[in-house]
């Protein structure tokens, strides 16, 4: 029986198993008995003999009526030939199959019998260790007879299905790692036979995954041997992808949420310093992702004992340490407070890195291109908009979700219609920008959220072509062109109907005019009609206009061409010729509503910075200006702590869903399509830079610090800056 952290509640009873069997069965006669013939001669013939396996029919079929008159003496006795634990029980395998090897045909000539009321047999015979037995002939008879019993009973499916689902943490311990690959394929042989011998038996296998699933908590071999049995099932249950594989992306974004708890709870060295940028960067994150050796090639431990008593001991440290004098002072404290939570998240990570590989593991199994026509099967399309739909329902709309999105990423490197119909959806959650308020559309979280996966998937998306980027560029810089037309026409409007209002000179009475005077004021009030930077009300718009500055910073070079039309040179870049699909960008920076302002100031600086450089254009000026702004805005209002740009900044600088995959194991699947970070003026890497630079994880040192992988996910919901107007 297979050792979880937490055995389930539906074990079998600890019986220990009889001695010896029932034996009421013996031969009648044990030697030739003599006869007389008619003629008085002497002749001999064979004893009647009583066989072994009818007397067993018999003794099953007597002991299961009986049962129904209310006797249940005989019925025990069979229940206790199946009951069966290693654990348990001093019983030997080769002694459980010899023992238990005639029954199984006396059951199976009984098996029509076996309904609701025989409910301690069945669950003996399911919940039985025969699955990890050394007889390859005993462990089939066992399973054909498990799959009579639910061929016959459907209503024995789910309890089925409990009990076959709780051998996929076989092989956790170091005695099971031997036998472990024989158990599973024996295990999935019969779940395979049940779920193609009984078309609805799917929802009770989905239910049995889902509850027996390891809790975040559950160690990492356990977490993957968990999640590679789980996965082969959808090898031959392709009908439960969809919900099961919903069940694996919730579990994988819980553990993953957990390890970006696990590194906020790092204090920063430069906490005190209100200037600092965002500080979860690759260079900070070293002491935190760096693995030995052992851990990186053997992700899934095959022995937990050492790791248990390793947290033993810390816990005896640490009440050995309550004992200490108060004189050893606070900085032993806190250096040991920020050693143990190092040593937490550094476990977490782990865990997480064993987890995505696997799922990118199985991933690149199920999406090989045809050797022939060199397109993806029908298969792995099918597989895609499985995802794609998970995608949406799971990983968009959560909070501090840093890896987890990458399994979407692979599958758009296999297919360019895939990376076309991913970036389709996100822009169709973005929404019309004309009616991005109609009920019924997503909430402007997600169209934030989604405007940011946008565009940090084109910018890092190397396997995206010029033609790709242009496109996705292009329909973003038309959106935000659009929405600023609304606005300055909902502007127009406003003013026209402010003038109309306006009191006439002949009005009769002074309560006339007055009401006059008031309708006026509240139009020119309306959040319908001010043509301010109000992150509240133009949220999206500031988020898409992020998305654009963004992509722009990392793909500036698609978006150009040479002055004669040739390569761009990196020492050359004064008379470049752009594309005509970031045409409106000059106008969406130079706006009213002042985008610069409310972007992360780091984007918009390094914007600034790579615009100048390639003459695009020239915004240092806004910058300024903003920054003059807001400190005037700090002055008269010194009992403020959080301004008004840091509330809009908080929610739009540190929201970059694809920035630089840390996870030693599961960032071999993704180096090869990522697009590194590359200054202005800087030549590409070659293929062996690239790969150096990859192994020691310094690719992005070199880009501004402060732009270097964001803290992912907003630290205050949108509801929080409800009221808050930035001045332009």
């Amino acid at each position: 029986m297979p050792h979880t952290e937490a055995e389930s509640t539906s074990a079998t009873p600890n019986v220990p198993l009889p001695q010896q069997l029932p034996r009421p069965i013996r031969r009648a006669v044990s030697r030739k008995q003599k006869a007389t013939a008619a003629d008085g001669s002497s002749t001999t013939q064979p004893a009647t003999v009583i066989d072994k396996a009818v007397f067993l029919r018999k003794f099953t079929e007597n002991a299961l009526l009986q049962v129904k008159e209310g006797n249940h003496e005989e019925y025990s006795k069979l229940v206790k030939v199946f009951l069966y634990s290693q654990r348990e029980t001093n019983t030997t395998p080769e002694q459980y199959v010899l023992d238990v090897t005639p029954w199984i045909s006396a059951v199976s000539a009984n098996v029509s019998a076996l309904d609701i009321s025989y409910r301690e047999l069945v669950s003996a015979i399911l919940y039985s260790d025969w699955v990890a037995a050394p007889d390859d002939k005993f462990v089939h008879r066992y399973s054909t007879l498990i799959l009579q019993i639910v061929s016959a009973h459907p209503a024995w499916v789910p309890q089925t299905m409990s009990a076959l689902v709780r051998w996929f943490v076989y092989g956790a311990q170091a005695s099971e790692v031997a036998i472990a690959p024989a158990v599973h394929d024996r295990l999935h042989a019969l779940l395979e036979q049940v779920y193609r011998a009984i078309p609805t038996c799917g929802a009770s296998m989905a239910a049995a995954i889902t509850d027996a699933h390891p809790f975040r908590t559950a160690k990492a071999n356990i977490q993957v041997l968990f999640l590679q049995n789980v996965l082969r099932t959808l090898d031959y249950a392709i009908g439960l992808r969809r919900e099961v594989l919903h069940t694996v992306l919730n579990r994988i974004i819980h553990v993953d949420v957990e390890v970006q708890i696990e590194v906020e709870d790092l204090p920063s060295a430069d906490e005190d310093d209100d200037d600092n940028g965002p500080n979860f960067g690759a260079a900070d994150d070293e002491g935190i992702f760096e693995f030995e050796e052992d851990e990186v090639d053997n992700p899934v431990p095959v022995d937990s004992e050492e790791e248990e008593e390793e947290e033993e001991e810390d816990e005896e440290e640490d009440s050995d340490g309550d004992d200490d004098d108060s004189d050893s002072g606070s900085d032993i404290s806190n250096t040991s407070k920020l050693g143990k939570i190092k040593f937490s998240a550094k476990r977490v990570v782990a865990k997480l890195d064993a987890i995505m590989s696997t799922l990118f593991t199985w991933l690149e199994q199920h999406s090989q291109a045809d050797p022939l026509t060199q397109e993806m099967p029908e298969a792995t399309s099918q597989l895609f908009l499985v995802f794609l739909e998970l995608f949406n329902a799971v990983v968009l709309p959560t909070f501090k979700s840093r890896y987890t999105q990458f399994f979407v990423f692979y599958l758009c490197s296999k297919d360019p219609q895939y990376a076309d119909l991913f970036s389709g959806t996100m822009m169709g959650v973005v929404g019309d920008p004309v009616r991005s308020n109609t009920p019924g559309q997503a909430s402007v979280h997600t169209k934030v959220a989604a405007a940011s996966y946008l565009s940090s998937f084109v910018s890092r998306a190397r396997f995206l072509d010029g033609q790709n980027v242009r496109t996705v560029m292009g329909i973003l810089v038309g959106w935000a062109c659009t929405y600023l037309e609304w606005q300055e026409q909902l502007q127009r409007d406003a003013e026209e109907e402010s003038k109309r209002r306006q009191p006439h000179p002949w009005a009769k009475t002074y309560a006339q005019a007055a009401a006059a005077t008031n309708a006026a004021g509240r139009l020119r009030n309306s959040s319908s009609s001010s043509l301010t930077a109000d992150f509240e009300r133009h949220a999206v718009f500031y988020a898409v206009t992020q998305a654009i500055i963004y992509m722009f910073c990392f793909r500036w070079r698609d978006m150009a061409q040479a002055p004669e039309g040739g390569a761009i040179v990196e020492a050359e870049l004064a008379n470049l010729r752009w594309c005509s699909e970031i045409g409106g960008i000059q106008r969406i920076v130079f706006s009213k509503l002042n985008p610069l302002r409310a972007c992360s100031s780091a984007i918009a600086h390094q914007f600034a910075h790579v615009a100048s450089q390639t003459n695009f254009m020239f915004c240092h000026a806004v910058l300024q200006q903003n920054r003059r702004t807001v400190s005037d805005t700090n002055e008269q209002n010194d009992s403020d702590t959080l301004s008004q740009s840091n509330l809009l900044r908080t929610e739009l600088e540190s929201f970059f869903p694809f920035d630089p995959m840390l996870l030693p194991i599961s960032r071999q699947f993704i180096d090869d399509i990522y697009l590194q970070w590359q200054e202005v003026g800087e030549e590409a890497s070659t293929d062996d830079e690239e790969e150096d630079n990859n192994s020691e994880l310094n690719d992005e040192v070199e880009v501004v610090d402060q732009m270097v992988a964001m803290s992912i996910s907003p630290a205050r919901p949108l509801s929080a800056l409800h009221g808050h107007v930035f001045l332009s």
